[in-house]
């Protein structure tokens, strides 16, 4: 899914024609495919009846057989996304408070200052960069490494690791061409990580590494791979998504200027227009679950056993949730959509990423003068999470 009008032009054929479609494709094992908002939302929230595991994302099958030798799973990684119960609600705990909205509110002034300081960057580039290279991957890593407590000398690396494992699919982000090149990855985030492990289990700080280093679980030191999991979901994700919503939102509002012009003028809609900007781009494209049981939805019949993808992207834009889902409107109630996932499994760092959207642009939108695209925007072929990978802009900052 390299083209966004290709990607949702597709969805919008599904949810008219197939929107409980049956794919079989050469490298991945049979799936259901779900395009409907009610269809996607409903099976989300039944989490002890559709399960995570042992199937949570598509995976070419050479490459899940890989990673089953490897480390035994056919994911690579056991993070909370591949978790269900009662496994999933104990390790959520071990992160749990860092991510509550009150602990998310002392990090404001830190986020803040660091929305002044990448705008200013902006300034000081002169009039044009790479929107997305420059900035709106630069600053939610800058964050989530802070929470992390790691060092900014190891931004790129967390960067470079980030694109090459979720990039999988795109020539030009993947780290070789075969399933090597991912056992590759992941062993550079394992080495990256066992130090920081170490280090924190010898000399604790206040910080996240630190409660992840030592965390138990039963009242036992976590298992090895939720931890070394743990570590990298969180470094990944918690910066990559939130990444794509700037990247993204920042195109869509150029394609919206009076959009645009509403919310600077409009400081009470930064929350409201965050969430419609997730809404927009569902950085995270899907995930799947697995059937305990027969069931039957829309006419189709599906099998206990049965892998079900649900389509977020498709959910957001679907009209019989949202009027005119394909126009950016930042005064829409944002209650209906689900770019963060529903029911137990809904993203832990929701509220962050909220913070993190709406304090950058609103420290940029009262400065900026003008934008516009220098060259087209570059999409990540990506079928898990995705966004820009490139967007040359040339603007006038106050």
């Amino acid at each position: 899914m390299g083209n966004e009008q290709t990607m949702y032009g597709l969805f919008d054929h599904l949810r008219a024609n197939d929107p409980v479609a049956w794919v079989e494709h050469p490298e991945y094992r049979p799936f259901w495919s779900l395009s409907r908002h009610d269809d996607i939302k409903n099976i989300g929230s039944r989490n002890d009846e559709f399960l995570s595991a042992p199937r949570t994302v598509l995976i070419p099958e050479a490459f899940e057989q890989a990673l089953t030798e490897k480390f035994g799973t056919p994911n690579g990684l056991d993070t909370l996304i591949h978790m269900d119960r009662p496994k999933h609600l104990k390790l959520r705990k071990v992160t749990r408070e860092w991510f509550l909205p009150r602990s998310i509110e002392s990090l404001t002034a830190e986020v803040q200052a660091l929305s002044k300081e990448f705008v200013d960057k902006m300034e000081d580039m002169g009039d044009e960069c790479d929107f997305v290279k420059d900035i709106s991957l630069r600053f939610p890593l800058r964050i989530i490494l802070s929470i992390l407590g790691l060092p900014r000398e190891a931004e790129d690396t967390m960067l470079t690791l980030t694109q090459e494992m979720f990039g999988g699919q795109d020539p030009s982000l993947q780290r070789g061409d075969n399933e090597l090149g991912g056992l590759a990855v992941l062993n550079d985030f394992n080495d990256f990580f066992t130090e920081v492990i170490a280090e924190r289990k010898k000399t604790p700080q206040d910080d996240l590494a630190t409660v992840l280093a030592n965390a138990q679980v039963d009242g036992e030191p976590m298992n090895v791979l939720d931890q070394m999991s743990y570590f990298i979901i969180t470094a990944s994700a918690g910066h990559d998504t939130t990444s794509a919503v700037i990247g993204g939102g920042m195109k869509a509002l150029l394609e919206h200027p009076e959009q645009m012009a509403l919310w600077r003028q409009r400081p009470d809609l930064d929350i409201n227009a965050s969430k419609e900007l997730m809404r927009w781009v569902s950085p995270v494209r899907h995930m799947v679950r697995t059937a305990t049981s027969d069931l039957e939805l829309r006419g189709k019949h599906i099998k206990a056993g049965d892998n079900i993808a649900l389509w977020y992207p498709a959910a957001n834009r679907d009209p019989e949730h949202f009027d005119q889902p394909n126009r950016l409107d930042l005064q829409r109630d944002p209650k209906q959509h689900i770019a963060f996932g529903y029911g137990s499994h809904m993203c832990l760092g929701q509220h962050l990423a909220t913070l993190e959207v709406s304090c950058f642009f609103r420290e940029l939108l009262p400065r900026l003068k003008d934008m516009k695209f220098k060259d087209d925007p570059e999409w990540i072929k990506a079928i898990f999470v995705g966004g820009l990978k490139s967007m040359p802009v040339k603007y006038q900052l106050s």
